[in-house]
């Protein structure tokens, strides 16, 4: 679908103006249109339904009719009882027509084919193309908030429409239709009006369906049970490429709300999902972006579909069907939320004072990424972050400041977890004989195990007990450099990293198949990773058991570190700036301990008569083993 100039030319504006002045002429002569053309702008919010006297339901329509004007409506697209388009060729907008509605968020386009949302771009929020869109059409053109007569799969209405600015922030389109209804000798007249509501300071806006018939009778509108569909796809922006969307920088996925909880849907490709559940909002959502859709429909049916397109890779759409309508006259409200997934934006949609849609109690803010129970955590390391932006404007700075600050906070418990480590190494050579004298009983060495532990003043979680405590910090703070939108498009070395939300790359080349991996760049940080890591693992080393645990830790410490590094390859550079920090801090830390754990070895070697034997190393043959102060010296004789 190429792109129209709004501005028709002086030919176009006299035809325009030929067109209004017979549409007039048709309106007053016969159907009774102008009620419907020119009253106020209906809100979203209302729903207003005027039941019919006659029958609930509609009979079996009589076949189509051949178009009056534009073009007519294909079978699979139309209700039952829809048989074609009413304006004459004069009344008709001539040609596709663009139109802009602009707020101070939002930059929305829209189509009089179909009266379609087409684009729908965020004007603070930018990628490599500029402002980012967050709907991004099909090779064909086709996408965006469509609308078809019918239920899931209809082929969405390209009739060219009607367009009319209300005012500055709402748009209407109109098009009226013929409906062969039975026992009726002519066909029978219906409008279609479909109206865009903007507001400054909203990611959200208001859509209102209305249809009304020329006669008060029930609309002829049933096709197997469904009146129309609304319809959100093909995907929502940034472009989301096969290459971006393996890189693990972003994703798509569907998420809704039903009974206060968020739940996700997985869609096989090529198989369209009916949700058997009606969720009180629905949506697609993206690393750092949403698109949810809150039908105010006492019922409807969701579908989700998943496919692929040629140019999209992988193409994600919803759609909402409203029931057969049993009344003359019928205005559906439904609100769309396209923006920004923090939870700042989302929350706006809990108290009706905070949006201009006096919107209440949505719960909009369970579609933004936690990490569950452990949200207070990611909170708390959220405001650390922010604190150190405020300080020096870079979040690359800020993510450095923030591992700084959490290393020296969880010091005390590294170096107590040391000590512990080495501890249980000076207590190996008696552990390993209980555990040979008593190898054939093993409630006998629990027994013997837990009176030696009680003597020697030791508790073997002692060493644990760091980790488990250092697990959810680090669970908390990958999240949140993973997630954090503040962190998209946010630069930390000019001309190195970018952007912290994104891979960064020293030298480009054509996509490489590794089989564990996809490579498309050589990138600096993974390698720094793998070096600090395997550094790490080296300082260490002292610290690890000895004998056939010796040989899987140094297997852990060599092995893993490789293979994080193919896992992390393709991550984005925030979490790997956080990781490398950790790891810089981490051997300086260790270096720290080793020295204090040797200054406390001499100093019980000095404390105790007996010599203190290395972890792994047999006693000299002159020295009699010992331990504690029964320990003597002495040649075997």
């Amino acid at each position: 679908m190429s792109m129209l100039d709004n501005n028709q030319s002086s030919g176009d504006s006299k035809r325009t103006l030929i067109a209004v002045v017979l549409s007039v002429v048709v309106i007053t002569a016969g159907f009774l249109l102008q009620a419907l053309l020119f009253p106020a702008a209906p809100a979203p919010a209302q729903t207003t339904q005027q039941t019919s006297p006659s029958s609930t339901t509609v009979a079996t329509p009589a076949a189509s009719a051949a178009p009056q004007g534009g073009s007519a409506l294909v079978p699979a697209a139309s209700a039952a009882a829809v048989a074609t388009a009413s304006q004459s060729a004069e009344s008709a907008p001539l040609a596709e027509r663009k139109y802009t509605i602009s707020t101070d968020l939002l930059e929305a386009t829209f189509t009089n084919k179909g009266g379609d949302l087409i684009s729908l771009k965020l004007k603070k929020h930018a990628d490599k193309d500029g402002a980012v869109d967050l709907i991004i059409p099909k090779a064909d053109g086709s996408g965006g908030l469509s609308f078809a007569f019918g239920g899931a799969g209809a082929t969405p209405v390209t009739d060219l429409m009607n367009g009319m600015l209300l005012d500055s922030k709402t748009i209407a389109f109109t098009r009226t239709y013929l409906a062969n209804v039975p026992g009726k000798d002519a066909p029978v007249p219906f409008t279609l009006r479909k109206t865009y509501t903007f507001r400054d300071g909203d990611y959200m806006f208001g859509f209102a369906v209305g249809l009304e018939n020329s006669v008060n009778e029930v609309l002829p509108l049933d096709s197997s049970g469904f009146a129309y569909s609304v319809s959100l796809g093909p995907q929502i922006g940034p472009r989301l490429t096969m290459k971006s969307g393996s890189s693990g920088s972003d994703y798509r996925k569907y998420v809704k709300y039903v009974g206060g909880k968020k739940k996700e849907d997985h869609p096989k490709a090529g198989t369209a999902l009916t949700l058997k559940d009606q969720p009180s909002w629905v949506g697609i959502a993206g690393k750092y972006f949403s698109l949810l859709a809150a039908p105010e429909l006492t019922s409807f049916t969701t579908t989700l579909a998943t496919n692929q397109d040629p140019t999209l890779f992988q193409t994600d759409s919803i759609t909402i069907s409203r029931p057969a309508i049993k009344a003359s006259k019928q205005t559906d409200a439904y609100y769309f939320y396209f923006g920004p997934k923090t939870n700042a934006e989302l929350a706006k949609y809990d108290y009706a004072d905070k949006n201009a849609f006096q919107r209440s109690g949505l719960n909009l803010e369970r579609a933004a990424d936690t990490s569950g129970i452990l949200s207070w955590l990611e909170w708390l390391m959220k405001k650390a972050l922010n604190m150190f932006y405020w300080m020096i404007p870079n979040y690359g700075v800020a993510i450095v400041l923030v591992t700084i600050l959490v290393k020296a906070l969880l010091f005390p418990l590294t170096k107590n977890g040391s000590i512990a480590s080495a501890r249980m190494q000076e207590l190996q050579p008696k552990m390993k004989e209980l555990q040979d004298k008593h190898k054939s009983n093993p409630q006998k060495l629990n027994q013997e195990m837990a009176e030696f532990y009680k003597k020697e003043g030791y508790n073997p979680m002692s060493g644990c007990l760091p980790l488990l405590i250092q697990f959810p910090i680090f669970i908390a703070m990958y999240n949140l450099f993973n997630n954090h939108f503040d962190l998209r498009g946010a630069m930390f070395i000019p001309g190195w990293i970018p952007d912290l939300s994104q891979p960064e790359a020293i030298f480009r080349f054509a996509e490489i198949n590794l089989l564990i991996v996809k490579i498309d760049a050589i990138r600096a940080l993974p390698i720094i990773y793998l070096v600090s890591q395997l550094l790490y693992g080296k300082y260490t080393s002292a610290q690890t058991a000895g004998g056939q645990n010796a040989m899987q830790m140094k297997m852990m410490m060599y092995w893993m570190p490789v293979i994080f590094f193919f896992i992390l390859y393709n991550t984005p550079s925030g979490l790997l700036v956080y990781w490398i920090i950790s790891n810089v801090l981490s051997i300086g830390q260790q270096m720290v301990i080793n020295d204090l754990l040797k200054k406390r070895k001499i100093a019980l070697e000095v404390a105790s008569p007996s010599p203190v034997i290395a972890p792994g190393k047999k006693p000299n043959k002159g020295t009699i083993k010992g331990s504690g102060k029964g320990s003597s010296k002495g040649k075997r004789k």
